[in-house]
């Protein structure tokens, strides 16, 4: 056999080879395809990835949503007949839902994985004179979405005129100022222990209402956070050991390098 023939011969198979694994690729899709078709629910299962100290949200609460609340039935419908896109839509719905994703698996099961906010501050309604309106939680993102009837995070408490019926977020321009003071605080856990409330005046200056003591903190606009806490836990340190907690009526904070104290 002349080395010519030889090197046909070797094309020859390869081009065999791709035919051969070409169609039983195609030949899996098809049976994939078919098999789906023949596939029917056999239960929902809900995964829920929570940050907080224990889940805001009931699965419970998550089925009758994705049900839409018991009226679409799942249970022995075909798989192709259900639409996935839809079940992350009605979840989505519900405030508290980040994010969601469903898929099935080829026993019939339809798995929805849920995660949820980890809110960083919670918004008392009634002390802005709006007592017909409930509390909110905001989250990292600066939205406001309703609170939890299953559980209350121990989070920072905010309220003022600030966050009056108009506001809808903190995503705005003065809103954003407002969310890393939030995070500073939420994330440090000796200042989460030390402040038990934030008010926030419509201009955006803060006032922070200690757990301890009667002293209220004139923290100012919410800029310069790094340096004002280092002042307040120098004020904490070095004043606090001497007078007392309830010495002062007011710290003052906004000043530039200066902490005043009135009586």
């Amino acid at each position: 056999m002349s080395p010519s023939t030889k090197i046909k011969i070797q094309r020859l198979k390869k081009i065999l080879s791709i035919v051969i694994l070409m169609g039983l690729a195609i030949a899996a899709v098809v049976y994939e395809e078919i098999s789906y078709n023949e596939i029917k629910c056999t239960g929902l299962i809900v995964k829920l990835d929570s940050e907080n100290e224990k889940p805001l949200l009931g699965k419970q609460d998550i089925n009758l949503m994705v049900t839409n609340q018991g009226s679409d039935y799942f249970l022995n419908k075909p798989l192709n007949e259900i639409s996935l896109h839809q079940i992350e839509q009605r979840v989505k719905r519900i405030p508290l839902v980040k994010s969601c994703e469903a898929h099935h698996d080829f026993s019939g099961k339809i798995i929805i994985s849920v995660k949820e906010y980890s809110p960083i501050a919670r918004i008392l309604r009634f002390t802005s004179g709006e007592s017909n309106l409930r509390d909110q939680y905001v989250t990292q993102e600066g939205r406001l979405i309703s609170t939890s009837d299953l559980f209350t995070p121990r989070i920072l408490v905010v309220s003022g005129p600030f966050f009056k019926d108009s506001r809808r977020d903190l995503r705005d321009a003065r809103g954003k100022t407002l969310l890393p003071f939030l995070e500073f605080i939420n994330q440090d856990e000796f200042w989460k222990a030390q402040i038990a409330q934030v008010i926030v005046a419509e201009d955006g200056g803060i006032v922070m209402v200690p757990t301890m003591g009667r002293t209220y903190i004139d923290f100012g606009l919410p800029i310069h956070i790094e340096t004002k806490f280092k002042k307040l836990a120098l004020f904490y340190k070095k004043i606090i050991p001497n007078k007392g907690w309830d010495t002062y009526s007011w710290i003052h904070l906004k000043y530039k390098n200066q902490v005043i104290c009135d009586y």
